[in-house]
């Protein structure tokens, strides 16, 4: 119970500077054995082993609400199937319910759904979940704390920095270690999903006072492997290159400067839908035949369509539930 005082006195500081923090969790099962009639040195079944985290994820959930009182800090819990980042529309879902918590200053703890996961559907372990949960929010980095200080070389020294990840760096890395299900490999493979969303990873111990504040502010040494893009260039790198679009948007000529300026994409410059398109497909924009921008669309083309048609501000009205107007936000919008 040190470790989570510790760590949530860190999410505590991080959230006074503005920092907007999401904690990728994981104990469940191990907490879960304890309230299990299975015995302790039995080797778990799937079934039992997912009896035990539905067992164990309100008893961790409690230990960390727990501690958040003690700041007056609200958290959420997230649990989330490899099906929720195949799936387009889950991830859409995942991302917006995801931002809305984090807009409300709420720490969401993230966590693999084990009460239904099998071993071909899950994410796998929590160091790859968290990178994906990266890519999910944008983050700017990853902090994976673990029993060590960090990646060691051959004469037990921790490699602090780590430009590129190639066979030389994962040679350095041991086997899986621990009552968890990963070791400093299933770390430095999580580094590398993290680095294509533009994300640094930081490798650190959890054995410390403030273990995240410690390897963000570089007080103490630990493994940094870092990306030569930002989170941002990289999602509308992602964008302006997919091959995978689903449908068409004209807008007027009139908007594209203000666009370009900053703004999200809305009804009124609309001047033509077509194509079969899903909330969160991605979409080509375009001023008669010129192609000037790709974006991810907010709506599928019915309810684009609607809007076209419409041309009203109360969403509403047009298409009988209110969410946000923008038919492709200005973070959803990669120029050409």
């Amino acid at each position: 119970m040190d470790f989570l005082y510790h760590l949530m006195n860190d999410v505590v500081s991080l959230k006074a500077r503005n920092y907007k923090v999401v904690l990728v969790s994981s104990g469940s099962v191990a907490l879960g054995r304890r309230y299990s009639t299975v015995d302790d040195a039995a080797d778990l079944t799937l079934p039992q082993k997912q009896a035990a985290a539905a067992l164990g994820q309100p008893a961790l959930m409690a230990a960390y609400q727990n501690f958040a009182s003690e700041h007056d800090l609200r958290i959420a819990q997230i649990l989330i199937t490899r099906s929720d980042f195949e799936d387009r529309k889950r991830f859409v879902n995942a991302e917006d319910t995801l931002e809305e918590l984090l807009q409300q200053g709420i720490v969401p703890i993230v966590n693999e759904n084990d009460t239904v996961a099998t071993k071909h559907l899950r994410v796998g372990d929590n160091d790859r979940l968290s990178a994906k949960v990266c890519h999910l929010v944008e983050a700017d980095d990853l902090v994976i704390l673990t029993n060590v200080g960090g990646l060691l070389d051959r004469d037990g020294k921790i490699v602090a920095k780590i430009g590129t990840l190639d066979e030389s760096i994962f040679s350095l890395a041991g086997g899986a270690s621990g009552p968890g299900t990963g070791g400093m490999v299933t770390k430095l493979k999580a580094a590398e999903i993290a680095l294509a969303s533009g994300c640094c990873t930081h490798i650190t111990s959890g054995d410390c006072v403030n273990p995240v504040l410690d390897a963000i502010d570089g007080k103490r040494e630990h493994t940094v492997i870092e990306s030569n893009i930002t989170p941002e260039s990289a999602r509308h790198l992602w964008i302006a290159t997919s091959l995978d679009v689903r449908g068409f948007l004209e807008i007027r000529e009139k908007s594209v400067s203000s666009i370009r300026e900053g703004r999200s994409l809305f009804s009124e410059d609309l001047t033509k839908v077509s194509g079969e398109f899903d909330r969160g497909d991605i979409v080509t924009i375009s001023v008669g035949d010129e192609e000037v921008a790709r974006g991810i669309v907010a709506f599928n083309h019915y309810e684009a369509q609607a809007l076209l048609e419409r041309r009203s501000p109360d969403i509403f009205s047009v298409l009988g539930y209110n969410t946000r107007p923008d038919v492709v936000h200005k973070n959803d919008l990669a120029f050409l």
